[in-house]
């Protein structure tokens, strides 16, 4: 009876002392570099009012549309796609090289069973585009019809012209990956402070916040650049690479802005159809350093802004600057590249300011001395 009461006492003892060591005391780690999970979150795609209706013959790449056609004798409809001005270069023969329906096409994403089928019966074909330049290419849709007897035939065609709708959207994103938008997150506690006779000396280190950018409608690739970050504060912030979401929970997988493309086909499965990616998170991670200058006694607003450029559908790994992410400019009018609309803030909140009362004064201290 005596052991197990010197055991209860013991066991309770243990516990208050555990306990009284969580109050009063901040995290001993530095900041992370990386998120603390792979991120379940990704900023939400906002779709934009502007430009022109929604068009069978200006499609939005991605987007699967019906092309019907009404005609006095069926017999077979030979529906095709081609950029090739030559369509028939001898009676009953069709020239033009027919685009294929496999994703393989820069022109066409996929289509449906009537597509390309010369015994086709069907006044409609489905077809779902990828995005492309409509007007320095000749792309049409060809009807060829010929009539149940077989006798004679006829051919009509559409001339499309995709509308480009490549977005960017983006929201801050907390630490454990689970969370987004206008995110806050305490300054980072000190990471030395010394006494040299004479003044305080403190580091008060380097704090990692996190934005998710939400890329949308967009074909194999897509350049990140043209990226800001600014302050209210007065840490040295940087822009400090990006990471596709599988990789942010780690330190050494992060890339570089300007240089390294997003590539459709880093993906998990199902988030390409045949290269186009209807919308895909990157983490983008900025390095904001207060170190022995900043000791952040209000709170520092980090402001993060993004741009990109889509891959040259007809040049393979040109991010010249033809096909940049564009902006809403309200309904009814053009869309519009605009390389400062994209941005959002992530609040880093302050640090206790400490102040004397009574006696006076502090040693000095650096930063802020007194």
């Amino acid at each position: 009876m005596k052991k197990q009461f010197l055991f209860l006492i013991l066991f309770v003892a243990a516990i208050v002392a555990g306990t009284s060591n969580v109050f009063g005391q901040v995290p001993t780690t530095p900041d992370l570099d990386h998120l603390d999970a792979v991120p379940t979150y990704c900023a939400p795609y906002v779709p934009l009012a502007c430009g022109t209706a929604d068009d069978p013959l200006a499609p939005i790449p991605g987007v699967e549309y019906t092309y019907t056609i009404n005609s006095s004798s069926i017999g077979t409809l030979h529906w095709f796609v081609t950029d090739d001005a030559s369509l028939i270069s001898a009676q009953g023969t069709i020239a033009a090289g027919i685009e294929a329906k496999d994703g393989s096409s820069p022109y066409v994403l996929s289509a449906d069973a009537a597509y390309n089928d010369p015994a086709n019966t069907s006044p409609s074909v489905k077809i779902t585009w990828k995005s492309f330049d409509g007007v320095g290419n000749n792309v049409i849709l060809v009807v060829y019809n010929v009539d149940d007897a077989n006798c004679t035939d006829n051919m009509e065609v559409y001339r499309i012209v995709p509308q480009y709708n490549f977005t960017l959207d983006i929201a801050g994103i907390a630490d454990a990956g689970d969370s987004g938008g206008d995110v806050s997150d305490c300054v980072n506690p000190i990471q030395t402070a010394s006494y040299d006779g004479t003044t305080l000396l403190v580091d008060y280190g380097t704090d990692y916040v996190f934005f998710a950018v939400n890329a949308a409608n967009w074909m194999t690739s897509w350049m990140p650049g043209d990226f800001a970050v600014t302050t209210t504060g007065t840490s040295t912030v940087t822009i400090d690479g990006w990471a596709y979401p599988a990789d942010a929970a780690t330190t050494g997988a992060w890339k570089t802005v300007g240089t390294d493309a997003v590539l459709a086909s880093a993906y998990p499965a199902g988030t390409s159809d045949n290269g186009f990616v209807a919308e895909a998170c990157i983490i983008v991670r900025v390095k904001v350093e207060h170190g022995t200058v900043t000791e952040n006694l209000t709170d520092e607003v980090i402001n993060l802004t993004v741009n990109g450029i889509m891959e040259d559908p007809a040049n393979a790994g040109s991010y010249a600057g033809d096909y940049p992410d564009i902006d809403d400019a309200g309904a009814g009018n053009a869309c519009i590249d605009d390389l400062t609309t994209d941005n959002i803030d992530y609040t880093i909140t302050p640090r206790p300011e400490v102040t004397e009362n009574a006696p006076t004064p502090f040693e000095d201290k650096t930063p802020n001395g007194n």
